[in-house]
């Protein structure tokens, strides 16, 4: 029996008729940033400062950050990372338009991830208690949905039963701050709001720095369900153009 367990949860398959078949969603059970590894490496091994570790950490990332935009493959046990150009040219002599071209990572998976992976039991947990799910959200403003949204600007979020409805007051759209004892904000003005898309307005002013999303509703597709039911979308966001360090993780 392994050691390493990734739990999922079981949804209906939407993209087929066939009854009662599913597909698995990981439970996401939190992030790690380089202190969090830090850390673990100093729990393991003695010796070492967790200060010393992090710091280490961070110019590595620094210098993998610098060669893949310089245009090199960078490969290590997590994962190889190719740059990649986005976007069609009308003609050889075309530069590089920020407005038609996007400039991505591709990334597969590395030797050490590889191997845990197989390491890896998959605990499945059953039918999931089908509450709302956050399948994405774009930036209107700018039409991107790589993570990145602007304060006072509208937001589309897609997913299923993200309908916000019901009595309870924690009912609602949440930015929680990503940094430790951050007080989430709650969304105030909804334009559209439906069971499989909701279009919000970003608070103005909404401080410049990454945030978790999360909703809680009671919508049900029958009728709304007594207890409200909460979604946390894993992905790590960051308001748009915002200067500092930036730990998203912009992959395609």
């Amino acid at each position: 029996m392994s050691d390493i367990k990734l739990y999922a949860d079981l949804y209906d398959n939407a993209l087929t008729e066939k009854l009662g078949d599913c597909v698995a969603r990981p439970r996401i059970n939190g992030t790690l940033y380089n202190a969090d590894i830090a850390r673990r490496i100093v729990e393991k091994r003695t010796g070492y400062r967790a200060e010393t570790i992090e710091n280490i950490l961070r110019m590595a990332d620094d210098e993998k950050s610098l060669g893949i935009a310089s245009g090199m493959s960078v490969v290590d046990g997590v994962g190889q990372y190719l740059p990649q150009i986005k976007g069609v040219f009308a003609k050889p002599t075309d530069p590089f338009d920020p407005e038609k071209h996007s400039l991505v990572v591709a990334y597969t998976t590395g030797k050490i991830l590889r191997k845990r992976l197989l390491e890896t039991e998959v605990v499945t947990n059953g039918a999931a208690i089908v509450g709302p799910v956050i399948g994405g959200i774009t930036d209107s403003s700018t039409g991107k949905d790589d993570g990145t949204f602007t304060p006072g600007m509208p937001i589309v979020v897609d997913g299923s039963n993200i309908k916000i409805t019901g009595a309870n007051e924690a009912n609602g759209f949440y930015f929680i701050p990503a940094a430790v004892g951050g007080t989430p904000v709650k969304v105030t003005v909804i334009v559209h709001n439906n069971p499989s898309q909701l279009t919000l307005m970003v608070p103005a002013d909404l401080p410049a720095g990454d945030y978790y999303a999360s909703i809680t509703t009671q919508y049900g597709r029958t009728a709304n369900v007594k207890d409200p039911r909460t979604y946390k979308y894993p992905i790590l966001l960051s308001t748009a153009g915002r200067g500092g360090d930036d730990d998203r993780p912009v992959i395609e």
